[in-house]
């Protein structure tokens, strides 16, 4: 079965970048920072990996939280976050998230590696986590994604839109799909949400409380 924590553990001794990790900081988060005003300048990232996003943010005046599950994540983020930060490992499922904290959540290639049920449940926990007039930068991939590339040629489907790749690094883990209207029905609570579609086939959604 795939672990995230042995896909960061290879990337730090050397090995492939698999999935997102040689991404860079998306042009589209880097738009809303600059476009928007944020009162308390604190955020949160829900998946935060190698912690590229919280030293981005911090060097825009951030404040900035992260979780991951995998710990070689957490100790790769403490590494580069001020001793001002909280990197928690945690399960974004499972987590305690504070109530009216974050004037900023992001998660980025991380929300849809469960079942849509636990993807909706934290959707609702990171709305209560934001302050009135938070925003959010998310994103979750297009239901037909699962098809382009090599990680779902062989896949078991667990539920309607949810599918767990049977062989590769991350062999046995869910990825839930959505369409447009699913992802319109998850931020159904959310204000202005917006969505762009990228060449990979993952909704950029942005939106406020």
């Amino acid at each position: 079965m795939g672990n995230w924590d042995t896909i960061y553990q290879q990337y730090q001794q050397g090995g492939a970048s698999w999935a997102t990790l040689s991404e860079g900081i998306d042009q589209r988060c880097i738009e809303l920072i600059e476009s928007s005003t944020f009162s308390l300048r604190k955020a949160l990232d829900v998946g935060c990996g190698t912690g590229k996003y919280l030293a981005f943010l911090e060097s825009k005046g951030f404040t900035v939280d992260g979780i991951d599950s995998s710990p070689t994540a957490i100790e790769m983020t403490k590494k580069i976050a001020t001793k001002s930060s909280n990197i928690w490992q945690a399960d974004m499922y499972e987590f305690l998230y504070p109530q009216n904290k974050y004037d900023l959540i992001l998660s980025i290639s991380t929300l849809h590696h469960g079942k849509k049920a636990q993807v909706k449940h934290a959707v609702s926990q990171i709305y209560e986590s934001l302050v009135q007039d938070g925003k959010i930068f998310i994103t979750l991939p297009k239901l037909d994604a699962h098809t382009i590339g090599e990680t779902f040629k062989d896949h078991t489907e667990l539920e309607p839109g949810t599918y767990s790749p049977k062989t590769g690094p991350e062999a046995g883990i869910p990825h839930s799909f959505f369409t447009k209207q699913e992802v319109h029905d998850l931020f159904s609570k959310y204000k202005d949400v917006y969505l762009d579609l990228d060449k990979i086939g993952r909704w950029f959604i942005t939106a406020g409380k």
